[in-house]
């Protein structure tokens, strides 16, 4: 934490992009290396940790992502108990604050962040998840550019779609790479820092027996 946090001061970034990539757990992300290009180079440049996953499913993830939080700690489930909950995430923390920020997520989860945070763009679940990511990448590039913006929260799909159906991941992988390029140029072009990182171990077959522990996903931190 002290490696990241020092990282994190060095350059005083304008602006903190976090993206979660669905179900992209460290086995994965070292497999799907040539199809990840630019995660790897992002890595290469930056700093790169394996983290232990507290979840095997996405809303409690993501929520102890932005809260520091366990799941029987923060007490989200669902995405209607985002707006029920007494605790803050560090979205609403930062806005509070006078820093505004952004989020970009599924319709669904995106409610409960309506009025509480600067900006929020919602885009309907759909059964084309290629259109579905970049339909995301789009919104968090445009939010991004945004000068006033401070920190801004992303979730690309593809790679945990493309799990649960026994789908090509290279095709997933690759799709994710292109996204991230984007969101990478546009974190640069405004002198950010770039934090992606994994939710919960992919739900592929040999993931779905019973284990000791719940694995680990990479979390990358890098100026692009």
């Amino acid at each position: 934490m002290e490696q990241l946090l020092a990282f994190l001061q060095a350059r005083e970034p304008a602006v903190v992009t976090l993206v979660v990539i669905d179900s992209l757990d460290s086995t994965l992300y070292y497999t799907l290396a040539a199809d990840l290009e630019v995660l790897h180079k992002l890595a290469s440049a930056g700093l790169v940790f394996d983290c232990e996953t507290v979840t095997d499913t996405t809303t409690p993830a993501i929520a102890s992502i932005l809260t520091g939080l366990l799941p029987e700690e923060h007490g989200i489930f669902t995405s209607n108990e985002v707006g029920t909950s007494p605790v803050n995430s560090l979205l609403e923390l930062l806005d509070d604050a006078g820093l505004p920020t952004g989020a970009i997520l599924e319709t669904e989860g995106t409610r409960p962040l309506v009025g509480r945070i600067s900006y929020v763009c919602p885009v309907d679940d759909r059964e084309d998840i290629a259109e579905y990511d970049g339909l995301i990448t789009t919104h968090t590039v445009s939010v991004v550019q945004k000068e006033e913006v401070r920190f801004v929260f992303a979730h690309l799909r593809a790679i945990d779609r493309f799990a649960h159906r026994n789908k090509d991941l290279h095709i997933a992988a690759q799709l994710t790479n292109k996204h991230m390029k984007n969101i990478a140029a546009a974190v640069s072009a405004r002198a950010g820092v770039l934090l992606i990182c994994g939710d919960h171990v992919a739900h592929l077959a040999e993931n779905r027996r019973p284990k000791k522990t719940m694995g680990t996903v990479p979390l990358i931190a890098s100026y692009p």
